[in-house]
């Protein structure tokens, strides 16, 4: 059975919604990070409450140091930027093919994605733990072009 290729209209991911994707993945994996210092930060301040300054020093410069970091090491990476950037997509059994608005093309292969996610509103192909190329849902010509390619186009060794 021969698989047909899909073209989508042109389509971007607004970098707010790149990095709120972002975040909320790094903060899922981190969380308990947080519950921690937050427990040990108030079982001290039962002692001593100038942990209390500690705990806002932490707030104030340590967690924007940390949304830095992400927004720098990982939205900002060049796989990142395929997601953000004005471009058409080319979904075929061999991968993705992105067409950017300023003739560039790349091609990121079903081998390189882990696994895909679905939300509502989009299509995550997650390139490595923290990187991703988002495809929205509303890109597609029509719901049987989303349906397709639900259904019949991706790898079949990806995880889902």
């Amino acid at each position: 059975m021969e698989t047909r290729s899909i073209v989508t209209l042109s389509c971007r991911v607004s970098p707010q919604h790149y990095f709120g994707l972002l975040l909320r993945t790094w903060l899922r994996g981190n969380w308990a990070w947080f519950v921690l210092l937050f427990a040990l930060l108030v079982g001290l301040s039962i002692h001593n409450p100038l942990f209390i300054y500690v705990g806002l020093i932490i707030v104030f410069l340590i967690f924007p140091l940390i949304l830095y970091y992400l927004w720098f090491a990982y939205a900002l990476h060049p796989d990142c930027r395929a997601s953000i950037l004005s471009k058409s997509v080319e979904l075929n059994h061999e991968g993705i093919l992105c067409k950017f608005d300023d003739g560039r093309e790349e091609f990121i292969p079903w081998e390189r994605i882990s696994h895909i996610s679905y939300s509502s509103t989009d299509i995550i192909f997650h390139l490595s733990k923290y990187i991703f190329f988002i495809l929205p849902c509303d890109a597609f010509h029509s719901i049987d072009d989303l349906e397709y390619f639900l259904k019949k186009i991706p790898h079949p060794n990806l995880r889902n």
